[in-house]
């Protein structure tokens, strides 16, 4: 099968499904008519209302790339999907924190753990089906990194930023994502610019962001501005790292 025709199938699958969507809806809409009519006397209460949106409200997005509501907003289904995404990633990784307090740091073993879970990091990527499971679990590697990382203290994080290993430079993104070194965020800065891993780059984009959160505008060295937009128009226009280097490049004023 060419790539045109997978092109199609994929048209001609969205088609049908939006249609469906649209057959489902249309039959609750003349179902809720004639309940009203047969029983006006009916009485269906705030809850009930709310449960009944909640539901239906994510099978819009196969109907509506946004609704607007006049001088209300603008619904954008699918930025909304993103949004909730990111922050559940986000999230996971936020809950791992550092390690507990009054624990002292062992150094060696600490690292054997950051090691480990590179190693592991790239298995996962090399063994598993692209898809939402290997992103969970990888997300899952990822957030054990955060942890791991902040255990080491004597953690060569440039060395990490230029190494071939993807499971190493991911842990040096953890490291700065949960311990920004404003010193590095410009080797940040390229190392992300250069990473051929969308996955890598979605969290050295997070690590970039929570650098120039600690650094301030003013506090960003020369040219990083520069490299961030040229990312941005090598990477998708509606992506999560394409929405991630567009809020950076505006915290920095160098927004589009």
């Amino acid at each position: 099968m060419t790539e045109g025709d997978r092109g199609r199938r994929r048209e001609r699958t969205a088609w049908i499904r939006r249609r469906a969507v649209a057959v489902v809806l249309t039959c609750i809409g003349v179902g809720a008519a004639v309940l009203h009519v047969l029983t006006p006397g009916l009485r269906i209460d705030g809850v009930t209302v709310m449960l009944l949106a909640v539901a239906v409200v994510p099978w819009l997005g196969d109907l509506f790339r946004s609704i607007e509501v006049p001088g209300v907003a603008r619904i954008e289904f699918r930025d909304v999907e993103r949004r909730v995404e990111a922050a559940q990633r986000t999230a996971d990784a936020a809950l791992v924190g550092d390690g507990p307090e009054g624990v002292a740091a062992d150094d060696t073993a600490a690292w054997e753990t950051v090691e480990e879970l590179a190693t592991e990091y790239v298995a996962v990527r090399l063994e598993q089906r692209s898809g939402a499971a290997r992103t969970r679990r990888m997300d899952q590697i990822f957030a054990r990194m955060v942890r791991a990382t902040q255990r080491v203290d004597d953690f060569d994080t440039g060395e990490l930023l230029r190494s071939r290993d993807a499971g190493r430079r991911l842990a040096a993104y953890a490291r700065l994502y949960a311990l920004p070194e404003p010193g590095l965020l410009s080797e940040l800065v390229e190392a992300v610019a250069g990473e051929p891993l969308p996955f890598n780059q979605y969290w050295g984009l997070r690590a970039v962001g929570k650098g120039v959160e600690d650094a301030g505008a003013d506090g960003v060295p020369p040219g990083v501005v520069g490299r961030l937009q040229e990312l941005r128009s090598r990477v998708l226009l509606r992506s999560d790292r394409g929405e991630l280097v567009d809020g950076i490049l505006a915290d920095l004023g160098g927004g589009r």
